[in-house]
């Protein structure tokens, strides 16, 4: 039986896990702003640790756009894809706030072997509020954090009787900071993710997912980062990790950011899963009835 892992993946990647952040900024010296939380001597671009966030935010004024590309593939029992595309504006109006609206699309698939393949769509839209907490320069910690309430509408999965509306959340604690100076940058995220389902199967009703990300970078040259990242992802029911059990897995990959100018930025990252269970069977040491196999990501973004 097919189970709705890679809508769910997808949700909750499109909710703010891979999709946030416009991180268009080169690291370099930014003006001071009232809080002490904001005043960094140094920026670090958000997204240079791959699928882990950093903790700066815009800078006050500053706007910029991004278009998201995340993809998953891979599944038990059969051929299993997914993909999003995230489209966002983001910027900051406060000091210490960054705001970013977004809209996505997604679409998956799965093919069992010898079956028939079912494929749907999905269409949505939320908003990011990304708060500084605490700033590297003054606390030697980078601390911030995040929220993205969303809502989608599935299309034409007939497992999930046709159209089913989605509401989803996620709370998100972002920390970095520089581990050696000039030379090599550390982050950690905690976040959890909720999707709350409307006309779905008994049992899939409200689904959660509590993710650890830790991530290292270093600067290859002034405007490229090169890394390696890695997570632990738990799935289960309820809205807050309170029903019973689905899945866990384990992935690990590489990452890079480029700043191609004063203006563009592109980042990406692939994540392999090496260890995972959903309690399918014996001697099973993946979790692939719920997480995909592969995560990758690719992100252009231009600040205006």
């Amino acid at each position: 039986m097919f189970r709705p892992a890679l809508f769910a993946t997808a949700l909750f990647a499109a909710t703010g896990a891979f999709a946030a952040d416009i991180g268009a900024k080169k690291p370099s010296p930014v003006a001071p702003v009232d809080s002490a939380a904001c005043k960094e001597t140094k920026g670090l671009p958000a997204d240079v640790f791959g699928f882990a966030t950093g903790s700066d935010v815009a800078d006050l004024g500053a706007w910029g756009i991004a278009l998201d590309n995340t993809y998953v593939a891979g599944g038990r029992g059969g051929r299993a894809y997914g993909y999003t595309g995230t489209l966002q504006v983001s910027g900051s109006f406060l000091p210490c706030l960054e705001v970013g609206p977004y809209a996505f699309y997604n679409i998956a698939g799965y093919k069992p072997y010898g079956g028939v393949e079912r494929q749907g769509t999905m269409l949505g839209g939320g908003v990011e509020m990304k708060y500084k907490l605490l700033g590297r320069a003054t606390h030697g910690l980078g601390l911030t954090l995040a929220v993205s309430p969303n809502i989608g509408r599935y299309n034409g999965f007939s497992i999930y009787g046709g159209r089913d509306s989605v509401f989803g959340n996620s709370y998100r604690l972002l920390a970095d900071g520089e581990i050696v100076k000039g030379k090599l940058f550390g982050a950690l995220n905690l976040e959890l993710f909720q999707a709350a389902y409307t006309n779905t199967l008994p049992g899939f009703r409200n689904l959660s997912q509590f993710n650890v990300r830790g991530a290292l970078t270093s600067p290859v040259i002034d405007s490229f980062y090169f890394g390696a990242e890695a997570s632990f992802q738990v799935a289960k029911t309820g809205m807050w990790m309170d029903g019973g059990f689905r899945a866990t897995a384990a992935y690990i990959g590489p990452t890079f950011f480029w700043a191609i100018n004063d203006k563009f930025t592109l980042n990406g990252t692939w994540a392999y899963q090496v260890y995972g269970n959903d309690k399918s069977g014996p001697n099973r040491n993946l979790g692939t009835l719920v997480f995909p196999l592969h995560q990758a990501r690719l992100k252009l973004a231009y600040a205006f």
